[in-house]
């Protein structure tokens, strides 16, 4: 929260609260839950980290819209005070980022930003193939609360040692990962199980065949 806005909530607190009850107050204001594909994350700050390697076109291209639909909704719940970045995938990384050349960071959710970042998300296409780290890396360095990670791409998976080098990264980020798959759910571990456990996140899959036609 910026220190206009801190104290403008300050000033407008019931009177008789303490300082103490003041700043906690002033804190809890700017805490927001967003929601993807069920999984609620609630924090301050927020990045999306979401695959856009070509199977997201499979199925008539029912993942990518669903998962560019999810994110645009999560947008529209965040408050002028949160902050967010969004990081689309695939061989290479697509970054939301409204102040280039600067380089890339959180950003707070006012109205204006938000359509920037809906614009940027609805021109995001489906192509190539699909490396996770990279992408992770660097929403991790920008240290969100709360991190969304979206992809069908099981194959190739994360190492142990490239999540080591996450959990490394990691400054209390919790991390929801969302499986995109056909059919049923595999059975057994994968890499996205691990990402969630090691942060106190969630895990989630979700059967793209049976996903809305859009």
């Amino acid at each position: 929260m910026t220190l206009l806005l801190a104290l403008l909530w300050l000033a407008s607190a019931a009177p008789g609260t303490t300082a103490a009850e003041r700043g906690r107050q002033a804190a809890e204001a700017e805490v927001t839950t967003a929601t993807v594909f069920g999984i609620g994350g609630q924090g301050n700050t927020f990045a999306f980290v979401f695959d856009r390697s070509g199977s997201m076109s499979e199925y008539e291209g029912r993942p990518l819209a669903a998962a560019k639909a999810e994110l645009i909704n999560a947008l529209k719940t965040l408050r002028p005070t949160n902050q967010f970045a969004i990081i689309f995938y695939n061989h290479r990384i697509a970054v939301f980022n409204p102040f280039e050349p600067q380089p890339t960071r959180l950003v707070f959710g006012d109205d204006s930003i938000k359509r920037q970042a809906e614009r940027f998300v609805n021109q995001i296409s489906a192509a190539g193939g699909t490396q996770h780290l990279e992408a992770m890396k660097l929403a991790l360095r920008l240290a969100p609360d709360v991190l969304f990670f979206l992809t069908d791409g099981r194959e190739p998976p994360l190492t142990a040692r490239q999540l080591d080098d996450l959990d490394r990264l990691n400054r209390g980020t919790v991390i929801h990962a969302i499986e995109f798959g056909a059919g049923p759910a595999p059975e057994g571990d994968c890499f996205l199980k691990h990402l969630a456990r090691r942060s106190a996140g969630q895990y989630v899959y979700i059967d793209v065949t049976k996903l809305p036609k859009r």
